[in-house]
């Protein structure tokens, strides 16, 4: 073996050349092994949180630019192969163990490891004995099957020996109502819908709809127009609605029942009198609310309540969503209707409320920034991201390119400030851009 390792490739035969190729394969299982006992350590004591991100997953995202999806897959094979100490000291054993011997003697592949997780998750309900041989069963057929041939030998032979009977029904669990919404919004605007609802609401929704369709005279809409009409009339109604979590973009009235320079010298983490929020989770929340600025008596009674104050206007805000058209931080994509308005110098220490000291963030990345050592800042109207070391050594500022072409900050900079002539408007209005006019 060490004789063909040593060997050029072009020079091997086809056998001696899948025989590399295998050892390799087996090397990089014996990785992955590694990978998840690392990663089984990092998800148990909390490093995630520590360093400022919500979770695990978010930290994998940027530490190692993979899908949410793939770093929920990969936490969830590191604990089954892994016992994991909990933050109480309890220690929760691996529900796999053979299966972690086998990847680690790089017997097993990854996605075999996928199809045992999943085939052992689903018997739950069953006794640990029974649970231990179907594990057992699995990964002695792996050495055969690749995952998809795995998946159906545990279906359809290794069940029918430990769980013959199936999940018990539970007729005290109420059953969950069956509401389905998919939407897909075209490059237009446009959105086309499909779904299905239960009975109580599919008569709700008619008789709402029922008042806005009726046919007026000389009408010649058909049916299906005189329904979209009606539904559209709906939702602006539900818009207008006082009621609403949100209006226009802005958030839910915050009173501050605390001093100024106690909200604004106070560590992160320390958690507020009176609340269960950190100082830092109140300035997050205090860059884009409606503040309510108030006097409290030493009974914490109000004294004084002032006239009620956005921190960032209306007009502020239309022209931030003209200028980032949504979360601004890289790779993200939630659009600027459910982004928060986030000062870059915070107005609890001074910072303007002007769109050169603001930038759109989600919810998610709003939080991120507050928490973690990630940094922003703007040139020439684009925001730009600088990691922290263990996301990038280099710690490379990164922009997001989800609103607009990868050099479109850069040629906005390069460009004189002039008013657009007639053929530039025409151009701007052709392509659904906002159009600029210098006044």
């Amino acid at each position: 073996m060490g004789q063909i390792a040593s060997t050029p490739l072009w020079q091997l035969g086809n056998r001696e050349l899948v025989t590399r190729l295998t050892a390799v394969h087996r090397r990089i299982l014996r990785d992955y092994a590694e990978y998840f006992d690392i990663l089984s350590e990092v998800d148990g004591r909390g490093a995630a949180y520590e360093l400022g991100y919500s979770n695990t997953a978010a930290l994998l995202v940027h530490t190692q630019n993979i899908s949410r999806s793939e770093a929920n897959q990969r936490i969830a094979q590191a604990t089954a192969l892994h016992d994991v100490k909990t933050p109480t000291g309890a220690v929760v054993e691996a529900s796999l163990p053979l299966t972690a011997k086998k990847l680690a003697a790089g017997q097993i592949s990854v996605g075999q490891v996928e199809v045992i997780r999943k085939f052992v998750g689903s018997l739950n309900h069953v006794e640990a004995d029974k649970v231990a041989l179907a594990e057992e069963l699995m990964v002695e057929r792996a050495a055969e099957d690749d995952p998809n041939a795995l998946a159906r030998y545990g279906e359809r032979w290794v069940r029918d020996i430990v769980d013959p009977d199936g999940t018990a029904p539970n007729d005290d669990e109420p059953q969950r109502p069956e509401r389905e919404l998919r939407r897909h919004i075209f490059r237009d605007g446009r959105m086309e819908f499909k779904g299905r609802l239960d009975a109580e609401t599919a008569a709700l929704f008619d008789a709402l709809l029922a008042p806005f369709e009726k046919r007026e005279a000389d009408d010649t809409r058909g049916y299906a127009e005189r329904g979209g009409d009606a539904f559209a009339d709906v939702l602006q109604k539900a818009a207008n609605c006082p009621d609403l979590p949100t209006h226009n973009g802005f958030k839910t009235e915050v009173a501050f029942t605390i001093s100024m320079d106690e909200l604004t010298k106070s560590v992160d983490g320390r958690v507020l009198p009176g609340t269960r929020l950190t100082a830092g989770e109140a300035r997050r929340i205090a860059c884009d609310a409606h503040v309510l600025p108030a006097v409290m008596g030493g009974d914490s009674k109000p004294l004084d309540v002032a006239v009620p104050a956005y921190v960032v206007p209306a007009h502020i805000r239309r022209g931030l969503v003209l200028r980032d058209r949504g979360c601004a931080f890289p790779g993200c994509d939630r659009p600027a209707s459910v982004c928060h308005s986030h000062h870059i110098t915070s107005w609890l220490r001074g910072g303007p409320t002007a769109l050169g000291n603001l930038v759109l963030l989600c919810g998610q990345h709003h939080r991120l920034i507050h928490r973690s050592e990630w940094e922003v800042k703007l040139d020439g109207g684009v925001a730009w991201f600088t990691p922290p070391d263990y996301v990038d050594p280099a710690r490379t500022p990164r922009r997001n390119h989800s609103w607009s072409a990868p050099n479109a900050g850069l040629h906005a900079r390069a460009r004189p400030c002039s008013s657009p002539t007639g053929s530039q408007l025409q151009a701007n209005r052709s392509r659904g851009r906002p159009i600029a006019l210098k006044r």
